[in-house]
């Protein structure tokens, strides 16, 4: 597991470095509100840093870092935290939370990576790598392609995380969450049989996406497709 997940960082290291780092800069938003390039690595970076620390607790026994219940909360205090800050210290921030993150990795046992996470014992703390040196990272792509109107960029971000992550976890669990991503990608652009099909092939993965999918509001367009109703049950 740790070589996978090192090699998870690697890959998304490289990813932001080929995106987002070249479009680091101190120039103001195109528009009021939106967030540029640089609030886009500052936001990324910060998260990478609590899973960092995630993994440091679990390893030392210290508390967890503390962030937010409300996700909302905790970008806006990222984002205050880190919109000031010249693009040059954002980029070495940036740079060491992906190196802090690797080193928490290589400092974990393999026993210790498959530890509870904290706060969310469902789940192994070692899941906070590919949340957020892949997922994560594949979500901004997706919102900076949007708002640009690059759609065929946007999808190949989808793509990405897809094959990322289908490549480094086989097992049906982890590729049914896959599909089913990817289902709620094509339901929002409209792209219903897409979005039915994937939607098919994550249940057949994970029958107990099934519940989730009947209220899930992404998929609100894919459950009028025939024979979804039926899939759905």
């Amino acid at each position: 597991m740790k070589a996978k997940l090192l090699g998870l960082i690697e890959l998304g290291r490289q990813k932001e470095a080929e995106v987002f780092v070249p479009r680091v800069d101190d120039s103001a938003p195109a528009a009021p509100g939106r967030w540029t390039a640089k609030d886009t690595v500052a936001h990324l970076f910060a998260w990478r840093q609590v899973a960092a620390g995630e993994l440091d607790s679990v390893r030392t026994g210290s508390p967890a870092p503390g962030v937010a219940d409300d996700d909302d909360i905790q970008n806006a205090e990222f984002y205050a935290r880190t919109h000031d800050e010249p693009a040059r210290s954002i980029l070495e921030s940036a740079a060491r939370s992906w190196d802090a993150l690797a080193a928490a990795v290589n400092a974990c046992s393999e026993e210790q990576l498959q530890a509870p996470r904290p706060k969310h014992p469902e789940l192994k703390v070692w899941q906070v790598v590919p949340e957020n040196a892949i997922d994560h990272m594949a979500d901004h792509l997706g919102y900076w392609y949007a708002e640009r109107g690059d759609a065929v960029s946007e999808e190949k971000a989808a793509m990405w995380r897809y094959d990322v992550e289908t490549a480094a976890f086989t097992e049906d669990r982890r590729r049914g969450v896959e599909e089913y991503v990817l289902s709620r990608f094509y339901a929002g652009k409209g792209r219903l049989e897409e979005a039915s099909n994937r939607l098919e092939r994550a249940l057949a993965l994970r029958p107990d996406l099934r519940e989730w999918a009947k209220q899930d509001p992404e998929l609100g367009p894919v459950r009028s497709q025939p024979g979804v109703a039926k899939l759905i049950g």
